[in-house]
């Protein structure tokens, strides 16, 4: 791979900014479509991961499907722990912990979905799935890339 010149990296809308723009923008977007529910679009998204794993998954795992940083996942925990929607118990071994959907959990994603399907179809209607298909691709490449790049 070569080098850059710096005057195309100038040209360009920095990568990092451009994405969390998006990010807050469409965060806002679903955070409203979710308000009802009494979730955030961060716990949704907790929730979800979790449910996909068939409910229970170890918090490293956890955090590593989400890309949190393990004590920023704590944190967003805890409002749903003392919800509770959702359990910290001891893993399969004593260096482990892992995070389990409480019933009242199921309930509350069944209610959110709703909700999230109207936060989706809007932004799928606007942007196209086609577009939204192949962004997505490209942004699991780029989750991918930054995880596995090394700053210099």
């Amino acid at each position: 791979m070569h080098a850059l010149p710096n005057r195309t990296l100038e040209r360009l809308p920095c990568a990092a900014g451009t994405l969390r723009r998006a990010s807050r923008s469409l965060a806002r977007l679903y955070d409203a479509h979710l308000a009802s529910s009494g979730l955030t679009t961060t716990q949704f998204s907790i929730l979800r991961s979790v449910q996909r794993q068939g409910g229970r998954i170890p918090l490293a795992e956890l955090a590593d499907d989400l890309v949190f940083e393990r004590t920023s996942l704590y944190r967003a925990l805890a409002p749903l722990r003392r919800a509770g929607l959702v359990s910290i118990s001891a893993g399969t071994d004593r260096r482990t912990k892992d995070v389990t959907l409480t019933t009242r959990a199921g309930r509350r994603i069944a209610a959110a979905m709703p909700h999230w399907r109207e936060a989706q179809r809007a932004v799928l209607e606007q942007f196209g799935v086609a577009a939204w298909d192949e962004l997505a691709g490209d942004l699991r490449q780029l989750t991918a890339l930054a995880r596995t790049a090394r700053a210099e």
